[in-house]
């Protein structure tokens, strides 16, 4: 208590000083934060993509030529069947139609709903199978997910979110056995409504869901060519390690039969040698989701090292240069205070006490300064989400107003990454100034004011 009631005498005294030291600590937590919320959404386990740690995505074919550079085709039903439905080491697999992020070959599928009267209303859509709805835990408010058995008999059913329910059939109303009918003829018969995700998370992000059909193919002369990618999920790092080395396997029998797996599509000239890849299509979801705003080639893989370098990058800017810039105003407020710390140590101050009055002065004010700047940084992603969001997600998968929930700006992992910020820059900004101060002798410090 001796020590706050020290900070305020201190603040009232040197307001300039406090000002600028709160003010430059709230800018530079703010910034902090928002990068923060940015890869928690990204990245933690959120609604409804609760399995994230054990998410698998593979975005198509590929087919890499010796000197000639690299094509890939999307998965086909074929594939999924044989490749991925028949692994050991797979325990969810769902094709998906969905945007998969900046980078990505495909983007999000758009489909006109019939509202009525002629008019149509645009809506994202996903064909899947009953497995996606394990892979993604989805809140059912009515009904259910279609079963294995409706995709296989090709069952005109579909499940819906329910801000797109609210907006085809009117608030309150059950949607459960209701028709949604398409701009193609398309006739669905709603069997579930899920609690709509975010677009912030387009791996999951649909107004209507429903099974997927084999006769969507793209490249005709390959039966294992089709429109979707594929999303996956294993048990554990185990099963993980095992299904790469069976995709190894794979992949050497594929390159050997391959005419047969591309039909020719993939054709680089004569005598020219290739080889069919999976594995490096095989990314786990903090790899998916970072690739597609650090990659520069659809087709080119990022480095460990480059996402060190990525992180280590933006927390240079974010926390150490600010903790340099307020190290600078610490050090020269001590240097005004190194006669009021000689006479202290003359009358038996010991350093240790001095210097965590220092720190306790510096952790108050950086401790109010965080507040205020974890304060702006919500305010700034609520109040400017399109804008500010929109620089770090796909543009394409953003309404004028993307969903932000409590669960992604007040979880408790957020919480304590504000807090350790906090005291890096209080160690980074006060401690070293102080202890280089104190360490001067008392007749040095005392004549240096004189």
């Amino acid at each position: 208590m001796k020590h706050i009631r020290q900070v305020l005498l201190m603040m009232r005294e040197e307001k300039l000083f406090s000002g600028i030291h709160i003010a430059g600590t709230a800018m530079a937590l703010a910034f902090t934060m928002v990068m923060a919320v940015v890869y928690y959404i990204k990245l933690a386990p959120i609604y409804p993509e609760a399995n994230r740690a054990r998410t698998l995505y593979f975005e198509g074919i590929r087919v890499v030529a010796e000197n000639r550079g690299q094509g890939q085709m999307p998965f086909g039903q074929k594939a999924l069947e044989e490749w991925f439905e028949a692994s050991p080491n797979i325990k969810y697999c769902a094709p998906t139609t969905l945007a998969c992020g900046t980078g990505k070959l495909w983007g999000k599928s758009l489909q006109p709903v019939a509202l009525g009267n002629g008019e149509f209303v645009e809506a994202v859509t996903n064909e899947t199978n009953a497995d996606f709805f394990k892979i993604y835990e989805y809140e059912f408010l009515e009904g259910r997910a279609f079963t294995k058995q409706e995709v296989d008999n090709l069952d005109m059913v579909c499940v819906i979110g329910d801000g797109f329910a609210e907006r085809l059939f009117g608030k309150g109303i059950e949607a459960v056995g209701k028709t949604v009918s398409l701009e193609d003829s398309y006739e669905l018969r709603v069997v579930g409504v899920v609690r709509q995700g975010s677009q912030l998370a387009p791996d999951s992000y649909a107004d209507l869901f429903m099974p997927y059909t084999p006769d969507h193919v793209i490249y005709r002369d390959s039966p294992y060519a089709g429109n979707f990618s594929i999303v996956a999920t294993v048990k554990d790092s185990k099963h993980l390690k095992a299904l790469r080395k069976e995709l190894e396997e794979l992949e050497a029998r594929l390159t050997i039969n391959q005419v047969e797996i591309t039909g020719g599509v993939m054709f680089f000239g004569e005598g020219v040698k290739t080889k069919v890849d999976l594995t490096s299509n095989l990314e786990s979801h903090a790899m998916h989701a970072l690739r597609t705003s650090n990659r520069k080639d659809s087709l080119t893989n990022v480095s460990n090292r480059q996402l060190i370098m990525h992180f280590a990058g933006l927390l240079f800017v974010l926390l150490f240069v600010p903790a340099l810039n307020l190290c600078g105003i610490v050090a020269g407020r001590m240097e005004r205070r190194t006669a009021e710390m000689a006479v202290r140590k003359t009358f038996g101050a010991r350093r240790s006490t001095l210097l965590n009055q220092v720190v306790t002065e510096n952790l108050v004010l950086t401790s109010i300064g965080g507040l205020i700047g974890l304060a702006l940084s919500w305010l700034s992603i609520y109040n400017f989400r399109t804008e500010l969001l929109g620089m770090f997600f796909d543009n394409t998968t953003l309404s004028s107003a993307p969903i932000v929930t409590g669960e992604m700006l007040f979880a408790p992992l957020l919480f304590v990454g504000c807090f350790a910020a906090i005291l890096v820059l209080n160690v980074l900004s006060a401690l070293l100034p102080a202890w280089l101060s104190l360490r001067k002798p008392i007749v040095e410090s005392m004549m240096e004011k004189r």
